[in-house]
């Protein structure tokens, strides 16, 4: 057993060798290959948390310590994120606001107020010469003193040449304007709202430059620009009771004039809050020395917890500032882990599943799927969520469902490790995304359609809440900590199945990978082109299904995809649609239209099928797979019985054996190398006289050796162990459709007859 085993892996390493080296055209692990694994590598490289996170993981709140923990130096008590941000944000309200109180715009606006009224009054003057310059004058002032558009009423009453407002009453209306806008800049204008103001004690910062000083104060003392126009508006009242529409005018104007004169400054303020952050400290408390932190089989307090964060935060400092290699030990190690991890499993996929890493396309989608789960993990880890809600069994299930059920074991392995790792060396997080993942993988190969997909909920997060529970047990938590967790693998259980259902057909548009989703949908017969099949070509739809039961069988006993197997056996001459009387399983006794045709003819009529096929299946947008078994499942085999029919007729020289040879090519996979055997032996018996056990059996065993002989599957992954399995499960289905009789002596074999029928069904 030893030896086999060792002779097995050394077939393997032979043939990956060959494989690299283009051994038979096929394409080895090309340079993008190697680059989408570079990069993979160097993201989860630094999705690992510092060395500081990693030192005492295991030590966590509430655990029981299994070692006496001395300082080995003295070093300060880090306060955690939460009371180091509480600390900033007490800091930053403790920064009143800053304003300059700016007297000098108080002169400006004065002296605005001064100079319109001085143009004001020059334009009555000008007016009652030139009444037509009215529009002029007023348009000017408009834009000079940017006044927008105010009741003509009010122009009228500071310009008007008839002096409806006599022009000593203009003048005292002016004073009293000017009196209202300058006591209220006396008091202070802020520039913001005080609701917009949150600062303790409701008091700011205010500074004169022209001083050099600043006190603090309350900013009631102070107008915002809202109770600022309200005074004004009040003052102009009790100056005007007995006219208010003088009031109103005063009013217009001086919300032309009135502007903030304390101006909040913004750069200063927040100099203050980054200096006051600045001196928040990062520390709290110190411990010394050989003080004792935590002695063996004492519970884990957060203040103990505390100093053992400080204590590894202290440890990583020292080791950066001693530099040399202890500063990129830590780097060193992320990265053999991280290699050492997916060197084995890369060692299994090439093992089991090699396709995945030969094709940019399949190692592109594995990566991204490991990524997408490392990215998650990382910031559910860095925002402090449960770690319950990590994705492992949603990757898991993408895994067995994109590749098969070995992968997604092997996956869940690896990811689960890599999730405990990404956590700060979490045993907990671990154990559960193994558990959960398999629990995925086992439930997503039963999935086969949408009832099924409430039991995989079910299922799911029924493992997630097993998990949680005995490994609470285990930690010595109590159950009401336990069921606390519960509702994070109950909402991780619910979403599981769903995203990955629902991502699937994204992925298979994007990667053109056909799962059995989709296989699931084109395996009813009802489908809208096997339904033409069964029309147009009775006799080859019926030949297709037992292809299918036969393929199907086959896949199963070599560990081949039996779905994809059937599905592809159900569509794999769907090209014979297009001439389906010329071939003999639709003729039904009528005559055989090849009589008539020249047998190169012939011959190019039955390898046309295939062509027909895949153009038929591109059109239908049939997948990937089912196309690769359209084109591969006759290979390059050779239509013997035309080519003895010509070869008879003109002679050998004049005979050219390609043009008797389907174009192929081989078959490349375990599925279209089964269905090509299939189809040979379905064809071949069902033309079979006498069909008895051992007549089945000879037969099978003669294609089955033909087509191995003739090296039509010299390209595919089939081993001749698996030659013999299929043998045994065709002569298992066909002995069923034929119930297979007692032999008689005097009944002679009919093997030069069935061998010339089958020839003519190709």
């Amino acid at each position: 057993m030893k030896h086999r085993f060792l002779k097995s892996i050394l077939i393997r390493i032979n043939k990956t060798k060959k494989m690299i080296q283009g051994d038979k055209g096929k394409q080895g692990i090309g340079w993008p290959v190697w680059l989408t694994g570079g990069i993979l590598l160097l993201a989860l490289v630094f999705m690992f948390p510092s060395g500081r996170l990693l030192q005492f993981a295991d030590m966590k709140e509430g655990s029981i310590s299994t070692r006496r923990i001395v300082a080995p130096f003295n070093f300060e008590i880090l306060k955690t994120k939460e009371e180091y941000n509480n600390d900033r944000e007490l800091a930053v309200r403790e920064v009143y606001p800053i304003f300059l109180f700016n007297r000098e715009r108080t002169q400006e606006i004065l002296q605005e107020i001064d100079s319109f009224f001085d143009e004001i009054f020059t334009a009555r003057k000008e007016l009652s010469n030139y009444p037509s310059h009215k529009k002029e004058i007023v348009d000017s002032l408009s834009q000079k003193y940017k006044i927008g558009s105010i009741d003509p009423l009010y122009w009228d009453l500071l310009l008007d040449p008839q002096k409806r407002i006599s022009l000593t009453f203009l003048k005292e209306f002016y004073a009293t304007l000017r009196v209202v806008i300058r006591d209220v800049l006396a008091v202070g204008v802020l520039d913001l709202d005080k609701e917009k103001l949150n600062t303790p004690d409701r008091r700011i910062i205010v500074a004169e430059k022209q001083k050099n000083e600043e006190g603090t104060f309350s900013f009631n003392n102070y107008y915002d620009i809202k109770e600022a126009k309200a005074k004004a508006a009040e003052m102009l009242k009790n100056q005007h009771e007995a006219n208010v529409k003088y009031a109103q005018m005063g009013y217009v104007l001086m919300n032309v004039f009135l502007r903030p004169n304390i101006i909040y400054d913004e750069s200063s303020h927040q100099a203050r809050i980054a200096d006051a952050v600045s001196r928040v400290p990062l520390s709290r408390g110190f411990v010394y020395e050989n003080e004792k932190i935590v002695d063996r089989n004492e519970r884990i307090t957060p203040e103990i917890r505390k100093k053992l964060v400080s204590l590894a935060a202290k440890m990583a400092e020292m080791g950066m500032q001693s530099g040399g290699i202890r500063m990129i030990i830590p780097a060193l190690g992320k990265i053999g882990f991280v290699l050492i991890l997916f060197f084995l499993l890369v060692v299994f996929i090439e093992l089991e599943k090699p396709a995945i890493i030969r094709q940019i396309k399949s190692t592109v989608l594995f990566a991204l799927i490991i990524f997408i789960f490392c990215l998650t993990t990382f910031f559910l880890h860095r925002f402090e969520a449960s770690e319950y809600l990590v994705p492992t069994a949603m990757a898991a299930m993408l895994l067995t469902t994109l590749f098969d059920s070995k992968v997604g074991y092997a996956g869940t392995a690896v990811l689960s490790i890599m999730a405990g790792a990404l956590w700060g060396n979490n045993f907990n997080l671990m154990a559960v995304s193994f558990f959960a993942g398999i629990v995925g993988v086992l439930v997503i190969k039963r999935v086969r359609n949408r009832s099924q997909l409430i039991f995989a909920i079910l299922y799911i997060a029924a493992a997630y809440i097993i998990a949680i529970t005995f490994l609470g047990f285990l930690r010595s938590l109590s159950f009401r900590e336990i069921v606390r967790q519960y509702p994070y693998g109950i909402i991780n259980g619910l979403l599981t199945p769903i995203l990955s259902y629902g991502l699937l057909p994204l992925v298979e548009a994007v990667f053109d990978i056909t799962t059995d989703f989709s296989l699931l949908e084109l395996s009813n017969l009802n489908y809208p082109l096997l339904k033409e099949l069964s029309v147009q070509a009775p006799g080859t739809y019926h030949h297709s299904i037992i292809v299918g039961n036969l393929a199907e069988s086959a896949s199963s006993a070599t560990g081949a995809n039996s779905l994809l197997a059937r599905v592809g056996s159900y569509y794999h001459d769907i090209g014979k649609m297009d001439k389906a009387e010329y071939f003999v399983e639709n003729q039904f006794g009528s005559q055989n239209p090849h009589e008539k045709l020249t047998t190169r003819m012939s011959a190019l009529i039955l390898g046309n099928h295939v062509k027909k096929g895949l153009e038929l299946a591109e059109k239908t947008r049939l997948p990937s797979s089912i196309r690769d078994i359209i084109v591969q499942h006759h290979g390059t085999t050779f239509m013997s019985f035309f080519y003895q029919k010509a070869v008879a007729k003109d002679g050998a020289g004049e005979v050219d054996e390609n043009d008797y040879r389907y174009p192929g090519p081989k078959p490349q996979s375990k599925e279209a190398a089964i269905v090509m055997l299939a189809d040979v032996v379905e064809a071949a018996t069902r033309s079979l006289k006498g069909p008895t056990h051992s007549r089945l059996k000879g037969l099978i065993d003669e294609l089955v050796d033909e087509r191995f002989k003739e090296g039509e599957l010299d390209e595919s992954p089939l081993a001749l162990r698996d030659l013999e399995g299929i043998k045994e499960s065709f002569l298992t289905i066909l002995a069923g459709i034929f119930h297979a009789r007692l032999e008689y002596p005097d009944r002679e074999e009919q093997k030069s007859s069935s061998q010339s029928e089958k020839e003519k069904t190709e």
